[in-house]
């Protein structure tokens, strides 16, 4: 079984590392943490992303022995391999190294960070890792295979690794890069500092073969008692019915998505009670579906300007969106 997975998993590498549709609401789903020691390097020249002639290695040798991602261990002295992540000092996950390694703290430029786990996944399941963020380029390596790269220091992001992960002996491996530029952001002159680390959360997140990646449900427009949305699944080859339900009001809506696995809905409530400042009302929300149950708890009111004026009117608001996300 473990030889058929395996293989299954090399057929579908191609698009199990490209798949980068952001998973929302995380903290309810199935998740192991990723957090805290992980091994790090300073790499000032990126000796461990360029070859001699400026080429990167995963685009020209991505199997070098060089190249910091492959978590290379030298078998004898001959080797010339200047590098080891298991020999090399550790650093709480998440945070910025400028304020945790004082000889950091000025620094820009490139770090390498190293996580090594096991994981048992279970048959037919699939995974992925999600950061919450890195300040400011990420390259991400599992195993030496190379998932995608995100750039922008305060945004969230994942890669689905099925195809790569191993039950034991993983090395998660993440090319941070905090330096400025002229036509980037920060730029070249900025009035704050830009920290650099893997700032936020770092969790595996297993699901289904089919699973809810993202939703939304608020009042809709220009009303105050009707519940408009959308629900999106990922791996969708056929139709899939869900059930939307606000346990509180008593209120369920049955959908079907189509192959597309994207579906808008709308759901009448007369009983509603909006949020304020001196009561922020949350109601408990699941959607479910025949492989797995979400839950989120959301608040609706909505505080909007026109020109100069301010109002404040009960539609389409989700106050509580998915800060977690």
């Amino acid at each position: 079984m473990e030889k058929m997975r395996l293989f299954l998993g090399l057929l579908l590498l191609p698009f199990a590392v490209s798949s980068q549709g952001l998973i929302i609401n995380t903290f309810n789903r199935n998740t192991t943490s990723l957090n805290g020691e992980w091994n790090y390097i300073v790499d000032p020249y990126e000796t461990g992303y360029y070859n001699f002639h400026s080429e990167i290695y995963d685009q020209k040798n991505a199997g070098s022995p060089s190249a910091f991602y492959n978590n290379y261990h030298a078998k004898n002295k001959a080797e010339l391999v200047e590098y080891d992540f298991d020999k090399s000092p550790v650093m709480a996950i998440p945070g910025d190294w400028n304020t945790q390694k004082e000889n950091l703290f000025y620094y820009e430029g490139t770090v390498w960070f190293k996580r090594s786990f096991d994981y048992a996944l279970k048959e037919r399941n699939r995974l992925f890792v999600y950061f919450g963020a890195i300040n400011y380029k990420a390259d991400v390596y599992l195993n030496g295979i190379k998932l995608g790269t995100h750039e922008g220091g305060f945004t969230p992001f994942n890669f689905e690794i099925t195809a790569v992960v191993k039950p034991a002996g993983n090395y998660l491996v993440v090319k941070v890069d905090n330096k400025r530029f002229r036509e980037a952001v920060p730029t070249m002159n900025t009035d704050w500092w830009n920290y650099g680390g893997i700032t936020r959360d770092v969790i595996l997140i297993e699901e289904p073969p089919v699973f809810v990646q993202d939703y939304a449900i608020q009042l809709k427009k220009g009303t105050q008692n009707l519940i408009a949305g959308y629900v999106k699944l990922n791996g969708l080859t056929d139709g899939e019915n869900i059930t939307i339900s606000i346990p509180e009001l008593k209120t369920e809506k049955n959908i079907t998505v189509s192959n597309n696995g994207y579906t808008p809905f709308e759901i009448r409530t007369d009983k509603l009670q909006y949020w304020s400042p001196s009561d922020p009302k949350l109601y408990e929300v699941s959607i479910k579906t025949s492989r797995q149950t979400l839950k989120d708890n959301i608040g609706f009111r909505t505080v909007e300007t026109k020109g100069s004026r301010y109002s404040d009117q009960w539609y389409a608001c989700l106050f509580k969106r998915h800060l977690y996300a």
